[in-house]
């Protein structure tokens, strides 16, 4: 059964009066004015429940307007931290995966051989990106040359071109399209599980969890969505890995990325070291460290 939406339009100062008359604190309304004149409200409330006794709808003592402020900026500075370091995944997973599949199979256009996939769902997307681009790179790619690898791809350009067009998921669905066997080494060894190796996972599987979870994070931070209490998929193999002391105060949270990017760090993967960033952050915003919980940081890993 629906209802008709009936709630008005209010204004900031419509919006303060509302949130004092349910104990929410004010140090500066002049400031908050300002604030919500230039954040959408809707956008900026998420922020604020942490601070709300949901049962009755009034705030929790002492809460104040600018703690939800300050998480609000801790999460633009989470955001702005986690795009730099993302950037550098999708870099160096178009890099090491050209080195890796292109050299041992000594063939540019590997990705458009039926072999090596159990679909190849991923290449309608990338031929599209490949014809839409006006990039002086694919200009001059598809006024000189054709492969001989594939009749109906006969126009898509070696790996090392069209990974440089490629969108985070693209490469998500190249890995998990790939079949492992036509990579099996003499030693028994794997090409996909040591290009997973790069990154610090145990296994080409285990790098797919990873990524699944990056992605996610990706997508939020893309259309600047809230990203530091979200629930979030557990990414595989990594809790093993973490000492007592060390784990998550609850699985699905952000923290577990932390983890893998410091494991990606270590691998030098990434030149930004996630911890001490998340650290100065928590300094520089205190009223966020009230809610590490809600991040699933134990209190070890920040002391």
């Amino acid at each position: 059964m629906y209802c008709i939406y009936t709630k008005p339009y209010k204004n900031p100062l419509d919006l303060i009066e509302n949130l004092k008359a349910q104990k929410l604190i004010f140090a500066d309304e002049n400031k908050a004015t300002e604030v919500l004149s230039n954040i959408n409200y809707f956008r900026f409330k998420i922020y604020l429940r942490p601070l709300l006794n949901i049962e009755t709808k009034q705030f929790k003592v002492d809460s104040s307007f600018e703690s939800a402020y300050e998480l609000y900026l801790f999460d633009e500075n989470l955001k702005s931290i986690l795009f730099t370091v993302i950037s550098q995944i999708e870099t160096q997973l178009r890099a090491k995966l050209d080195q890796c599949v292109t050299s041992f199979t000594n063939d540019p256009f590997w990705y458009i051989n039926n072999r090596y996939f159990s679909n190849i769902k991923f290449l309608l997307p990338l031929k599209n990106e490949f014809f839409r681009s006006k990039d002086d790179f694919t200009k001059h790619y598809k006024s000189k040359y054709i492969n001989v690898a594939c009749d109906d791809y006969k126009e898509m350009p070696p790996f090392w071109i069209i990974s440089e067009l490629s969108t985070f998921g693209n490469i998500l669905s190249i890995l998990e399209s790939i079949k492992k066997e036509p990579f099996r080494q003499p030693n028994n060894q794997n090409v996909l599980d040591d290009f997973a190796k790069k990154f610090g996972a145990c296994n080409l599987k285990e790098l797919n969890s990873w990524l699944h979870l990056v992605r996610d994070v990706r997508n939020r931070v893309a259309h600047h969505s809230r990203v530091w209490n979200c629930n979030y998929r557990e990414p595989s193999g990594i809790k093993k890995v973490l000492s007592e002391n060390l784990q998550p105060s609850h699985p699905n949270t952000i923290y577990l990325l932390f983890v893998v990017l410091e494991k990606m760090y270590d691998n030098n993967i990434l030149d930004i070291e996630i911890k001490s960033q998340i650290k100065f952050i928590l300094a520089k915003y205190p009223a966020a460290k009230r809610f590490t919980v809600s991040m699933g940081i134990p209190l070890s890993w920040i002391d």
